[in-house]
């Protein structure tokens, strides 16, 4: 038994201890993993803490005895949980003694040379431990610490695939795919496979002898403890006995040359009908490269071209939408139009050119029970069973006068046929069907896993289950069969319970057979598709961001859905806050300055989370389609602002950083020890000179704004300087480094008090001038301070233009200004539903620099326009009736809110005009290459997206260079320093000085790109 109470003998048990882990396994040590019980560590961190009294932490005596110091600070590792600017005070407790900077760095090189001696753990490069270098030592060898159950228990639960069966490489990018949202520190602990793999594997998988059975244990304990972690990892083990399976029977390949399309006819009430299209869902690599490209290109193809344009997403997304005809479309022609203008890689457009859709006549659809659905008959077999729609062109109609008619779509007439009555049935022969008798058998259950694969999957345990379609007077004996056994229908239910294996359900009937193979599985490693899901579009997640407008939600889904409520929550500790807003048509990008987060961030709520240093969680839900969460941690960065009495400081894994001020109305001056003629005004607070070798280049961005309680709300007074069109500035004059530099420190800058908040928003929108004046000219400059960088979606300045010139309002039935609002949201959300493809329509072929632009609408879009209008009044008036009050509502229904065309068209190109900056297009140059700038959706693209399109522009204007063509690295620093200041901190920032000092076409180019990306993520700074 060792003696704990001594630090040689202990010293000398856990060096045999690591050096057996060693010899015993291929992969890292972890000082975790010192197999004590909790009685032993205890006592070992009380004689780690009595030694600490004779020989300070930061003696040379320590490297004689390093293990057991080295496992009393993992143990504190293992139960840490922050951010990481507190991990030294809990050490210091733990251990009873304090710890001095130059002890900090002696644990370090102890941690450091253990690990090459034992070939320990070593902390993987990410973004928490390049700014917490030294205690990223003990976090990494505590292995799991305590806060990570809880991510790493719900990412196993999602796991859908086999982790016996995957090897490392596909069983830890797995697991960083299902570990959706990590936390920085828990993103961390997935960044190294050597890391990871072995505890999910000992977790869920069996284990693979890489971490000691003894500390598996321990995890498996603490995991249990928590019965959140424990009921997600009790899932993950179910999920894997379920995915434990035989090998898969060979299936002889079906490779799928082209992408068959079905069609359906849909019949709503008062037998309305729409005829609606259905395409696979397009699957591999490509996919959503594809998707991604044709929606920033707002590609929306006219199928024959004789069709309404569709949103290209509706094609790729597995799901029916609406086709609207306007006119016989000729079957022979392509049916993706315009694929010859796209300016996309040519992998692309050949995925797009297997896409069919038969359209040939006859058009027969069968249709099903409930008389609402019918879809379109393959082969030439109609049955007696069933119920038939036939479309016929209307100029063909009276071939089929006398009989029933079901309605009208587009340029067809749908008639119903009744196989059972003699003129129907002569009619289908003669277009060369072959009417049977049929089965009176109809097969239900579960839906298949898979409905593209040939042979239907249904999960073990599932039911097939056959009905009856008609009563037993139809004389037809109906048997059953599964194998050997056959039962006989007899007008009741015959339920099949699926086994595992291939098998075939045999239905006959007097004159027909029907076989359906099918085969049970015991589960699917395929994860069920999304139809609806809520990304985070962050910089940086942190509480800081989120103040300082640089978060945005994106609400995405399969398909353009419409009506979904978005509920927003913010929680941390017993205190949660929320808020709801109406969603319109998928996809929508919600940034700063739009709701939710206007009412959620009101002033009591801002001023709690300035002053809130726990982490906070983000909470988002969808309806009941999508929700997900978020971690938003206080700072991830190698210095930190604390507050104390005196004012804040600047703190380090470290001890402290000297820094100075400087004065908002000077922002472009270095900082300095203290600011000489201090007037009450704002002051950023900066670090002086911090050593980059230890802080990294990113550390002289780490501010922080401060100031008077109360001040006026008017802009401070800023003394602009001599701007010089150069790198950098000299004899006074100040070039585009120092105004970066600037720019970037005033930006990024924390604040604890609204106003602080409101001055370092000010002085970021000034220096932000003053570097556009530079790099893209005064007249530029002048311009955009005009226009105020509206927001890029013309769908809101639509509703913006309506209410300000009351168009689609009627004055007799305005009620109040909310009211009103509600109106023109409803009848905008319906004309955007309806017609996705309005804007691109307007103007097409105008030249990009021109004043106006002519309307390309006819009569019957204005009449479309003002029936939105309508059926908004109707849905209020529907609304208000309901909670009785109907004088409201009778006022509402009687509105009459028709326009005249003329009147439609100032609102329409007012809204397009502002969306698309028009008095700045004007600027840009090559003129000849605007339009692709113009014709981009920015709304859902990252910084990386904007850059490659930039980049593309570049290459066809690059003889308008002075230069070499930029690299487009360069181009993304450069969108980056005027759309996320806090990503360009973290980048070679200094790489976008030449291009915007000399490259004025260029520096245009891309301002125009980031003002309009910044509508929708932009920083509340910069308004």
């Amino acid at each position: 038994m060792p003696n704990w109470d001594n630090i040689a003998e202990s010293e000398e048990v856990l060096s045999r201890h690591f050096e057996s882990l060693r010899e015993n396994r291929e992969g890292p040590v972890f000082f975790i993993e010192h197999g004590l019980t909790e009685v032993e560590s205890t006592q070992l961190r009380k004689t780690v803490s009595g030694a600490a009294r004779h020989h300070p932490l930061h003696a040379n005596w320590w490297k004689e005895h390093p293990l057991p110091l080295l496992v009393a600070a993992t143990e504190v590792g293992y139960a840490y949980r922050g951010s990481g600017t507190d991990f030294w005070p809990k050490l210091e407790a733990a251990l009873r003694t304090s710890i001095s900077l130059e002890a900090r760095r002696r644990i370090r090189d102890l941690f450091d040379s253990c690990s090459t001696r034992y070939r320990g753990a070593r902390p993987p490069v990410t973004r928490w431990t390049t700014a917490f270098r030294l205690i990223a030592w003990p976090v990494t060898h505590a292995l799991v610490p305590l806060e990570f159950h809880r991510q790493l228990s719900a990412a196993l639960a999602r796991l859908r695939s086999d982790v016996r069966s995957l090897d490392d490489d596909r069983l830890h990018r797995s697991v960083r795919i299902a570990a959706r949202n990590p936390s920085a520190r828990f993103e961390t602990f997935l960044e190294d496979r050597s890391h990871s793999v072995p505890v999910i594997r000992a977790l869920v998988g069996g284990g693979s002898g890489e971490i000691s059975r003894d500390t598996v244990t321990r995890i498996e304990l603490d995991v249990t403890a928590d019965r959140d972690a424990r009921l997600d990892i009790e899932i993950a083990k179910r999920m894997q006995r379920r995915l434990r399976k035989p090998p898969a029977m060979p299936v002889a390949p079906s490779p799928r040359e082209v992408l068959d399309g079905h069609l359906q006819l849909r019949c709503r009430e008062g037998n309305l009908l729409s005829l609606e299209a259905r395409f696979p869902a397009v699957q591999g690599p490509n996919a959503e490269r594809l998707r991604r490209t044709l929606r920033r290109r707002l590609y929306r193809p006219k199928l024959w071209g004789a069709a309404s344009p569709v949103p290209s997403e509706w094609l790729f997304s597995g799901v029916p939408f609406q086709v609207t005809l306007t006119d016989v479309p000729d079957v022979t022609a392509p049916l993706l139009q315009g694929l010859e203008q796209l300016e996309i890689d040519a992998e692309l457009v050949a995925i797009l050119e297997k896409f069919r859709l038969d359209l040939q006549p006859p058009l027969v659809f069968a249709a099903n029970d409930d008389r609402d659905l019918g879809r379109f008959v393959r082969g030439n077999e109609i049955s007696v069973l069933r119920q038939y729609w036939l479309l016929a062109e209307k100029e063909e109609a009276n071939r089929y006068s006398g009989l029933p008619q079901l309605g009208e779509v587009g340029p067809f007439v749908c008639f119903k046929l009744d196989p059972t009555q003699g003129r129907a049935a002569d009619e289908l022969r003669q277009l060369g069907y072959t009417v049977r008798q049929g089965l009176a058998g109809l097969v239900a259950g579960a839906p298949p896993l898979d409905d593209r694969s040939t042979v239907p999957q249904f999960l073990v345990g599932d039911e097939r289950i056959v009905a009856p379609r008609r009563e037993a007077s139809l004389g037809t004996q109906t048997q059953v069969g599964l194998g050997s056994e056959s039962i006989a229908m007899d007008g009741r239910l015959v339920r099949v319970r699926v086994t595992e294996g291939e098998h075939v359900l045999e239905i006959v009937s007097d004159d027909a057979r029907r076989r359906e193979p099918f085969q049970g599985v015991p589960t699917t490693d395929r994860e069920s598709q999304r139809v609806c899901w809520i990304e985070l579009s962050a910089d940086e997640r942190t509480v800081q961001g989120l103040l300082g407008g640089s978060i945005a939600l994106r609400v995405d889904g399969l398909a353009p859905l419409d009506g979904l409520t978005l509920t927003v929550e913010l929680e941390t500790g017993g205190w949660c806050t929320g808020t709801s807003v109406p969603l319109d048509p998928l996809p929508q990008t919600l940034g700063a300055g739009q709701e939710p987060w206007l009412t959620l961030l009101d002033t009591a709520t801002r001023e709690r989370l300035l002053q809130d240093r726990h982490p906070i969680v983000l909470h988002a839900r969808a309806g009941s389609l999508a929700q997900n969460s978020w971690t938003l941690e206080t700072t991830l960065r190698p210095l930190w602002w604390k507050r104390a009495p005196a004012g804040p400081f600047l703190d380090s894994e470290h001890g402290p950083v000297p820094h100075g001020e400087i004065s908002i109305a000077r922002p472009t001056e270095k900082p300095v020890a203290t600011i000489p003629d201090g007037d009450g005004e704002a002051v950023l607070l900066a670090p002086l000179e911090p050593d980059e070798a230890i802080f990294g280049p990113s550390a002289r961005f780490v501010t922080f704004c401060t100031a008077p309680a109360t001040t006026s709300l008017m802009a401070p007074r800023m003394k602009k300087p001599r701007l010089r069109r150069a790198r950098s500035g000299s004899s006074g004059a100040v070039g585009m480094q120092e105004l970066l530099e600037a720019w970037l420190r005033w930006s990024v800058a924390e604040s604890d008090t609204l106003t602080a908040d409101l001055r370092k928003q000010q002085a970021a929108r000034q220096l932000d001038l003053w570097i556009a004046e530079i790099a893209c000219g005064e007249v530029w400059v002048g311009r955009e301070v005009e226009i105020r960088v509206p927001s890029a979606d013309p769908w809101k300045l639509l509703v913006e233009e309506c209410l300000t010139g009351g168009r689609g309002l009627d004055e007799l039935a305005k009620t109040n200004e909310r009211d009103d609002r509600e109106v023109v949201r409803l009848a905008v959300a319906r004309i955007r539903r309806d017609h996705p493809d309005l804007w691109v329509r307007i103007g097409q072929g105008t030249a990009p620099d021109a004043d106006s632009r002519e309307l390309l609408l006819g009569d019957d879009d204005y009449a479309e326009l003002d029936s939105a209008f309508a059926a908004a009044y109707e849905d209020l008036a529907r609304e208000y009736r309901g909670v009785g009050k109907n004088q409201v509502a009778d006022l509402l229904e009687s509105a009459d809110p028709g326009s005249a065309p003329d009147e439609w068209d100032p609102v329409l190109e007012a809204a397009l005009a502002a969306s698309e900056l028009r008095q700045l297009t004007q600027l840009l140059t090559p003129t000849d290459t605007a339009r692709r700038l113009l014709s981009l959706d920015l709304t859902l693209m990252p910084i990386g997206e904007i850059a490659e399109e930039l980049q593309a522009w570049a290459t066809e204007s690059r003889r308008a260079f002075a230069g070499g063509l930029p690299s487009e690295q360069t181009l993304k620093v450069i969108l980056a320093l005027w759309i996320a200041p806090a990503t360009a901190v973290q980048m070679d920032w200094r790489i976008a000085l030449d291009p915007l000092v000399a490259e004025r076409s260029l520096a245009r180019a891309a301002r125009y790109l980031a003002l309009r990306a910044r509508s929708i993520r932009h920083e509340e700074g910069l308004r």
